[in-house]
């Protein structure tokens, strides 16, 4: 029943023209395979990823509460009730929720889960203005939101701190115009492991770059993104967003569960940064930059 409602709510939302840059497969997968259920599981230290099958959503765990990071399409929102659950915590004791971008298939449901934990909602800049609005307006441009109330702008380099728990904001505005990568390191026995759970790098393939009245300066915005991704030490664990089939090849120094298969170690990071930047120039060739 909470999923027909919200389903009925986001149906006054949803932008009226959907992008021609996602097929319609994609888009459904988004909504049905990619949010069915899936295990939940500690990933390391006070992390836990409590997601679908093909979208990632986690828990950072604290002595005064916890935050969410991302809630995925409305489909995943029992998805993500029950697996908390299932680990022994109470979605009540939620008190932020972060975002990785304001796309559909990332936050889709933050409406919702702010009304079930009374949790407060952060975001930056031109990603604040589009989950308030219910629109995307990222250089793509894709189905809506049932708009939610943004309790926290945060800038570059902002901080949150709970429970012991201190994230960073780091601004990576090219593939939304207030994408954030957060950053935090976690204890695992007795080592101490830097932490970075993914923003986004480049728009999505095909949007036009040039004259795009929804983000003007993409193409600047996503240069400075990638300038800022490749000055960065890469983390010792990346959280990507999407969760692939199979779990990748992760140095065996980092205690993951084999079960990861959003996880990425430090070089899996730079060559993930390396590939988005061969992208984006020959997306800057293609549309004669």
């Amino acid at each position: 029943m909470r999923i027909l409602c919200a389903l009925v709510l986001l149906s006054s939302t949803i932008a009226s023209a959907q992008s021609p840059y996602i097929s319609p497969e994609q888009r459904e997968g988004w909504h049905t395979t990619d949010a069915e259920p899936a295990e939940p599981f500690r990933i390391l230290g006070n992390i836990y990823f409590v997601g679908a099958r093909g979208l990632a959503s986690y828990l950072i765990t604290t002595p005064e509460g916890h935050i969410l990071h991302d809630t995925g399409t409305v489909e995943m929102h029992d998805v993500i009730l029950e697996n908390i659950a299932t680990l022994g915590f109470h979605v009540q004791d939620i008190k932020f929720m972060l975002h990785s971008h304001a796309h559909v298939d990332h936050m889709q449901g933050h409406a919702a889960m702010k009304r079930a934990t009374g949790a407060q909602v952060l975001a930056l800049g031109g990603d604040a203005v589009a989950m308030e609005s219910g629109e995307d307006n990222s250089a793509l441009g894709d189905e809506g939101w049932e708009p939610v109330e943004v309790d926290r702008i945060v800038e570059d380099g902002d901080t949150l701190t709970l429970g012991g728990t201190t994230l960073r904001a780091v601004w990576t505005g090219g593939h939304t115009q207030g994408a954030t990568m957060w950053v935090t390191t976690v204890e695992e026995e007795g080592q101490t492991y830097a932490v970075a759970f993914r923003g986004g790098e480049i728009p999505n393939a095909g949007v036009p770059l040039v004259d795009n009245p929804r983000h003007p300066t993409v193409v600047e915005d996503t240069e400075r993104t990638l300038r800022v991704l490749k000055a960065l030490d890469p983390p010792d664990l990346f959280l990507h967003n999407h969760v692939g089939e199979q779990p990748r090849a992760l140095n065996p120094d980092i205690p993951v569960d084999s079960q990861c298969g959003s996880c990425f170690d430090a070089e899996g990071w730079v060559e993930l940064v390396a590939n988005s930047a061969s992208r984006f120039r020959s997306m800057l060739t293609d549309a004669g930059r």
